[in-house]
């Protein structure tokens, strides 16, 4: 029986009359780049989701927010080359927030929404929205991440996307733990604000389909590995390390069970990437050992040459995830769209995206229960085990239904007939409800709404006056304020220092030991013209500051403390200070 789709964001009856919700990427090209060696699943679902939101968002304009030029030269060439052409590009960097107003949502590839909560507080919290999305959530990282969306300035107007039922939940259950945590040590009351939208990852179907030039390649791969066209060759494609990805021992005694009930020759095609030697040594020694009577085959999927060709050459699908590390897992969107029928774990995300008996086959999970894993999380707390190690100790007590996971093999190899129509089913299913014109209109659906409650909804702790935006992140000279002898303000006495010429200046400014922020300073001109107001006597700091615009009085005084400690400037305290 198919279970429910995931539900997107609600779509308004008047959306196809409005301008399409626009939003600014938070870009760094290793986030979104595909094109590298430790490639990972949420490379490619960002890589992929700029790609659809270029080619499906019907915006005339593209922005990001970057914090290199680099990045922005990037993006640039990114957005071009999904479009098929130069496309309007605006970038701002993360301190200038408050300039994508206009655009209305800041889109975080990644959880960690709390973290730019704070970052447009400066600007308003009604300035624009934040959206994120879950991809792992197992990383001490991330937790912190998640915990602290509960405790930054999050809005209702903020959303972190969730891309399964089951995500949804984890997510859920560690906000709430941490806002029950600090409802009772403030003895206050402790909310998560923020929406938790369910929109899936998405895939782009035309590139993964079956064409008669794909199947001519993928039989091409098949014939170079010694397949012949009757055998049945299972695939696999993904990262290929029990440690994070999924332990492949629960897949090789489940297929040599079903080797020994068909007389088809059956063949394991693993597509992905190794870690390192050791991890290969594992993996092969691991085939040989639970699986003799398979052939196994291993290629690396992130050739260009195998990433899309490698589809064509399976007949049958599998991933028996296992591991926390998996919240959604693209690859069985993949193989549906390029019809192969799939047989993975009933685990985390794959329950939303494949539905037992029509697009494959769910094989049952069993956990130890709640409550009995207390010391790994402790052991994980306290740094005695990494991510990796936390999970594995999780993923070894994961058990996979091998009987269940033989017979569902055995099915799909001995009867072609089940292949092709779950493997129909597994087309419309990834074009109905995976595409990334479905997926796109659905943020962008999400997007909208986040907008109307930014309009109308309460806001949650507003900016006050005296209180720094960010109470763990002060004005260092308000933090620090019991520190020096006097500050470069008020009655403070400043006088230009012998040999003070503006020569001087401009050989200090070619000083690494003087010039150390400049970005931070007045320009040269203006940092002169403060010196030169000092040439007729001696001044207080408030008086040579006076007439210059509120905005630059800040970066002034900070500007006469450079000119002091560079000796072009000399400065006494008050009498009495």
């Amino acid at each position: 029986m198919a279970r429910p789709a995931p539900v997107p964001a609600k779509k308004s009856p008047t959306a196809a009359a409005e301008t399409p919700p626009n939003a600014a990427f938070l870009f760094a090209e290793g986030n979104y780049s595909t094109a590298q060696d430790k490639l990972m699943g949420r490379m490619s679902a960002t890589e992929n989701f700029l790609r659809g939101f270029v080619r499906h968002s019907g915006v005339e304009e593209f922005h990001c927010c970057v914090a290199r030029q680099e990045d922005l030269d990037q993006f640039k060439r990114r957005v071009s080359e999904f479009a098929g052409g130069e496309r309007p590009v605006k970038g701002v960097t993360p301190t200038d927030l408050g300039r994508i107003a206009d655009h209305a949502t800041l889109y975080r590839p990644g959880p960690n929404v709390g973290y730019f909560a704070w970052l447009r507080r400066p600007h308003g919290n009604r300035r624009f929205s934040i959206c994120g999305v879950t991809h792992t959530t197992a990383e001490h990282v991330v937790m912190d991440g998640l915990g602290e969306s509960v405790l930054a300035p999050t809005q209702a107007w903020d959303a972190l996307v969730c891309t399964s039922t089951q995500v949804r939940a984890m997510v859920e259950r560690l906000m709430d733990n941490f806002a029950d945590y600090l409802a009772a040590r403030s003895g206050g009351k402790a909310v998560r604000p923020i929406r938790l939208p369910l929109i899936p990852l998405g895939v782009d179907c035309e590139v993964f389909a079956a064409t008669p030039e794909r199947k001519r390649e993928g039989a091409a791969l098949r014939k170079s590995l010694g397949i012949a066209e009757e055998d049945v060759v299972v695939l696999f494609v993904g990262r290929l390390t029990h440690i994070e990805k999924a332990n492949p021992l629960p897949m090789l005694l489940a297929l040599e069970a079903a080797a020994k009930r068909t007389r088809r020759k059956i063949h394991l095609l693993q597509a992905g990437w190794f870690a390192g030697p050791e991890m290969e040594k594992t993996f092969r020694n691991g085939a040989a050992r639970f699986a003799p009577s398979v052939a196994h085959h291993w290629i690396d999927a992130r050739k260009p040459e195998h990433r899309y060709t490698v589809w064509a050459a399976g007949d049958i699908f599998t991933s028996l995830s296992d591991n926390i590390q998996e919240t959604f897992g693209l690859t069985p969107i993949e193989a549906q769209a390029a019809g192969l029928p799939v047989v993975v774990s009933d685990w985390d995300g794959y329950r939303d995206t494949v539905a037992h008996g029509d697009q494959g086959f769910t094989v049952p999970s069993f956990m130890p229960p709640p409550g009995t894993a207390g010391d790994i999380a402790l052991r994980y707390a306290a740094g005695i085990d990494g991510y990796g190690r936390y999970c594995m100790a999780t993923s070894q007590s994961i058990a996979i239904d091998i009987d269940a996971a033989a017979e569902a093999y055995r099915r799909l190899i001995e009867d072609a007939g089940l292949r092709a129509k779950m493997g129909a089913a597994g087309i419309a299913n990834a074009r109905d409800r995976f595409d990334w014109k479905i997926v796109i209109r659905a943020y962008q659906d999400l997007w909208r709404e986040l907008a109307e409650a930014r309009r109308s909804a309460p806001e949650s702790m507003p900016a006050e006056a005296g209180k720094p935006l960010h109470p763990l992140r002060d004005d260092p000279f308000t933090l620090f304020a019991e520190y020096p002898t006097a500050f470069v303000a008020g009655e403070t006495m400043a006088a230009l220092a012998p040999g003070g010429a503006r020569q001087r200046l401009a050989d200090l400014k070619r000083s690494a030991l003087a010039n150390i922020m400049p970005g931070v300073l007045l320009p040269e001109a203006e940092l002169w013209s403060l010196a030169e107001k000092l040439g007729k006597g001696p001044r207080s700091v408030a008086d040579l500051v006076d007439g210059l615009p509120e905005a630059k009085r800040g970066i002034a005084l900070r500007s006469i403390g450079w000119l002091a400690k560079i000796g072009l400037v000399k400065l006494s305290a008050p009498k009495g200070g």
